[in-house]
């Protein structure tokens, strides 16, 4: 099964290797015991794309369920989860998470004095950012299922929702890096999926755009 982590992370190669991760040709590999079953999952890393296979410890033959996305039978999805163990701690051990998030906070806040807020709670990893006017919202900045925009993939994602004339929207909307609004007023409001391979100068553009837009004066 795919993951599309290394959208959202590098993989730091010296680490990966001192893991347990094997070099072949341009190629990294991990066989590793899923604790508490009787599976281990292969990890293999080629260029930009991540995929997990499950096999039998005892048969080396590949547990298929596991590859079926509609399958959320209680057993399979226990496996799934000691994946996503497993997946986390390679993103603590290996991956570099990419700065996609970090430079574009960074240039709301030379740009604009913007100070993120965190003003939930219970998700501490979504932040509003304001103008300096009005003190209303120009972005906000979170992480989310893929699959809460339709996209048929496991993992989560970085996403910033923007304020736009609702044409513009039309024109952006492209279901590859921008969408129709997550959560949000979709006729007034896009959200940019954060990936690594994003048109950093044109949403800082769409950024300054949706500031002054909110402001109702040129940023």
């Amino acid at each position: 099964m795919h993951y599309p982590i290394l959208e959202q992370y590098d993989v730091n190669r010296e680490k990966a290797l001192a893991y347990g991760f094997v070099a072949l040709a341009d190629t990294l590999s991990l066989q590793k015991a899923l604790d508490g079953t009787e599976f281990y999952a292969r990890v293999t890393i080629a260029g930009r794309r991540l995929e997990v296979n499950v096999f039998d410890s005892d048969t080396d033959e590949e547990y298929l369920p596991f590859n079926v996305p509609d399958n959320i039978s209680g057993y399979v999805m226990g496996v799934r989860e000691k994946v996503e163990a497993l997946l986390a701690e390679l993103k603590e051990q290996c991956l570099v998470k990419s700065n996609v998030k970090l430079q574009l906070l960074a240039y709301c806040s030379q740009t604009f004095g913007t100070v993120p807020e965190a003003p939930w709670a219970d998700t501490p990893y979504a932040f509003t950012l304001k103008t300096a006017r009005k003190n209303k919202w120009y972005a906000l900045l979170t992480t989310i299922p893929y699959k809460s925009l339709g996209i048929e993939q496991a993992g989560r994602v970085d996403i910033m929702n923007i304020k736009l004339p609702p044409e513009k929207i039309t024109q952006l909307v492209d279901r590859v890096s921008f969408y129709p609004a997550y959560h949000m007023n979709k006729k007034h409001w896009l959200t940019v999926l954060l990936k690594k391979d994003l048109d950093m100068a044109l949403v800082q553009e769409l950024i300054a755009e949706s500031y002054s837009l909110v402001e109702k004066r040129k940023a």
